[in-house]
């Protein structure tokens, strides 16, 4: 079993190798495939059951010369979005069926184009992909649906949680912005799927980025045609890369263990029509690179082959594999035959996903709904001037500070539907409200309810604990474990503050934070972002790694909570640019790594001076103060060199002069010391007197 274990994997590592290596876009289910047989051997038996099956099939029958019965394959295509380009049209969606149907009928326009020495073995493979019509409740549906998650960028396998259907009726497409899976420098995993040997519940199906569906729309100019999801359609039905058992005199045993496709040594990019990279197949013909299984341009691929074919056969032919997506039942539940019109379902954004805007702003709506055609929209504004409208993209002005709720009904002959999002619009003052100096504790149980906001991700992102804090009772923790997908962003947004009320006292952004990496070299982001404009636009000021303050060198194991006040670091960011700004916004995004949890605690917008007062150099004076930082004592030496020493007072980092301390004063001829206790942690500064002027010298009091 350990000898097929390594053989196994190894069949799917070099294919990852020679991809990555040559740092083009590239299909990831090899490394899929290869990641899973680490972590879960049960599956080797299926594998090498599926892998005899095919094998016994690749001496196809000779009734697969000829048109068969079209076997048709429910569709549900799952659109995993945050109102970008990735929400694309339902116009794409049907262009990228249009596509997949003609490869597999062989129906495509450029069948010309397959070589004389490949045209004897090109297969109509009798397969249609149609989209559901009936959702798993019985429900109207045009096999689209569409769920708003950050996870679009990068979550890979995690967005298959956020929504799927029943893989034994339905072909589950994922649609996302990003795939994190690295495809090495330069390149781009384009979409992965699962195989049969690897159906399950959870995962079945296929992910694809959303610039590669279809031709047309975000798909143009991409030179695939379409054609990725003809080539992860095909590994869902049990087809492999021709270059996946390298070369090889036995069909059985090389290549994609088909043997009217020949092996091919590495995966093919471009169109290189003269290539032949294997010698010892038999008979010897050069590279099938316009095979929809290899990785030419999409311009170049236009063949399926009857040995393929007659894998999918295997495939479609097992109840364990794909024939439950075949079958009558599975037509039935699914609606593939029927036409029915859907009631239409809600769904709106701002046009520039900004849901905040300052007091006398206007915001412009977009209509996201789906699943049917509208005949006529209703929109209510709470707040808003006008407080209605029937346009499909109004642009409604905010005269008054708050948060309001938006609500969009839309209606056909086949009914109505209304979503409502309360909360959705934040309306700012001019000048905050919230003055600054501040500090945030987050000691409030419904500060992210009332004050600051998050992007909610599922388990993940940021929220209230009680687990772990600085000081006080709670802090703030972005949730990051194993689980949540790499390169994810969680995102939380401060109240506005108005800095200008300590314009000249040199304010500083000041928050504490706990974070040990989980791997080392590999630690979660922490970018610190601004915004002056109410949050419509923001600018990025301080990223922070393990290595540069976020946490400490040292790695920990998954799950690390801090313990004591050791475990956290503050960190600060110069606000001088800012000083001006009558509503200042924070917003604090944790990038996961599938490490560790990020924590944070006491926010705070401080002044570094006293008011009124400046750090003058006293001529003629020397005075200094010791030790500094410190923790409960420090010492002033004075030396008056004649002039007369008429006090000191204390005053902390708001301005107030700190009354409950001990001050001790002692004057020996032209030097005085000022011994000060029990002063509690924080940045104050001594406002000396001598001779009429003011002197101001800095010092930190550290718990």
């Amino acid at each position: 079993m350990k000898v097929f274990f390594s053989s196994m994997l190894c069949l799917f590592i070099v294919s990852i190798t020679s991809v990555s290596k040559a740092q083009h876009n590239s299909c990831g289910t090899d490394k899929y495939m290869a990641e899973i047989l680490k972590t879960n051997p049960q599956l080797l038996q299926s594998i090498t059951d599926y892998n005899n099956s095919i094998s016994n099939a690749s001496n196809f029958d000779i009734k697969l010369n000829k048109k068969g019965t079209t076997r048709t394959i429910p569709v549900v295509f799952h659109i995993i979005h945050t109102y970008g380009t990735e929400n694309i049209s339902k116009a794409q969606i049907d262009d990228q069926i249009k596509i997949m149907n003609e490869a597999y009928q062989r129906l495509n326009s450029d069948t010309s184009a397959t070589r004389s020495i490949f045209k004897g073995v090109a297969a109509d493979m009798d397969i249609e992909f149609k989209l559901a019509r009936k959702d798993p409740s019985g429900n109207c549906t045009e096999g689209i649906t569409r769920t708003f998650s950050t996870l679009t960028d990068g979550g890979d396998d995690a967005v298959k949680n956020l929504i799927r259907w029943d893989y034994r009726k339905y072909l589950n497409v994922w649609v996302i912005k990003n795939i994190a899976m690295d495809a090495g420098a330069g390149g781009r995993v384009l979409g992965y799927a699962t195989l049969p040997a690897n159906t399950n519940s959870t995962t079945d199906g296929i992910i694809v980025l959303a610039d590669y569906i279809g031709s047309i729309g975000t798909a143009v100019g991409n030179g695939n045609k379409g054609r990725v999801l003809v080539h992860e359609a095909g590994h869902w039905l049990g087809l492999y890369h021709p270059f996946q058992g390298g070369c090889g005199g036995n069909c059985n045993n090389s290549g994609d263990y088909v043997c009217d496709t020949p092996p091919v040594s590495d995966p093919s990019f471009g169109c290189p029509t003269t290539n032949n990279t294997c010698n010892n197949d038999s008979p010897d013909q050069l590279d099938m690179v316009e095979n929809f299984m290899d990785y030419a341009n999409g311009s170049c691929q236009n063949i399926f082959t009857k040995g393929q074919k007659a894998v999918v056969e295997v495939s479609l032919g097992n109840n364990s594999y794909r024939a439950q997506n075949i079958s009558t039942a599975a037509q039935t539940a699914t609606g593939i035959f029927t036409n029915p019109s859907c009631t239409a379902i809600a769904d709106f954004n701002t046009s520039n996903n900004i849901v905040t805007v300052c007091q006398g702003g206007s915001v412009s709506f977009k209509d996201y709904s789906y699943n049917g055609t509208i005949s006529s929209y209703d929109w209510s504004f709470d707040g808003g001037i006008p407080s209605t409208s029937i346009s499909a993209a109004p642009a409604i002005t905010y005269a008054t500070a708050g948060l309001y709720k938006v609500t969009l009904k839309v209606t056909n002959a086949q009914g109505t539907n209304t979503k409502i999002v309360d909360k959705m619009i934040n309306v700012i003052p001019a000048v905050s409200n919230n003055k600054s100096p501040m500090s945030e504790g987050f000691e409030n149980s419904q500060i992210l309810v009332n004050n600051w906001s998050v992007l909610e991700s599922g388990n993940y992102g940021w929220e209230r604990t009680t687990s772990a804090k600085y000081e006080g009772s709670a802090s703030l923790v972005a949730t990051i474990d194993a689980g949540s997908a790499n390169n994810s962003l969680y995102s939380l947004v401060s109240s506005p503050y108005d800095v200008s009320v300590i314009k000249g006292r040199a304010p500083k952004l000041r928050f504490r934070v706990a974070y040990r990496p989980a791997v080392a070299g590999n630690s979660e982001i922490l970018t610190i972002s601004l915004s002056t404009t109410c949050g419509q636009t923001w600018k990025a000021i301080r990223a922070f790694i393990n290595s540069n303050g976020l946490g400490v060198d040292n790695v920990v194991e998954l799950g690390w909570v801090p313990s004591s006040q050791a475990d956290w670091k503050e960190l600060t960011i110069d606000l001088a640019n800012y000083e001006n700004t009558p509503n200042l916004m924070i917003k604090f995004e944790a990038r996961s790594r599938s490490g560790n949890s990020i924590y944070l605690d006491n926010v705070n917008i401080q002044a570094d001076l006293a008011a009124s007062t400046q750090l003058l150099n006293a001529s003629g004076s020397s005075i200094n103060v010791y030790p500094n930082p410190t923790k409960d004592i420090v010492n002033i030496d004075i030396e008056t060199h004649g002039k007369s020493f008429e006090g000191i007072k204390i005053i902390n980092s708001t301005g107030q002069v700190i009354e409950n301390i001990e001050t001790l004063i002692q004057k020996n001829n032209s030097n005085i010391i000022c011994t000060i206790k029990h002063i509690p942690s924080g940045i104050y500064f001594a406002q000396i007197n001598l001779g009429g002027q003011i002197i101001v010298k800095k010092f930190i009091v550290i718990p």
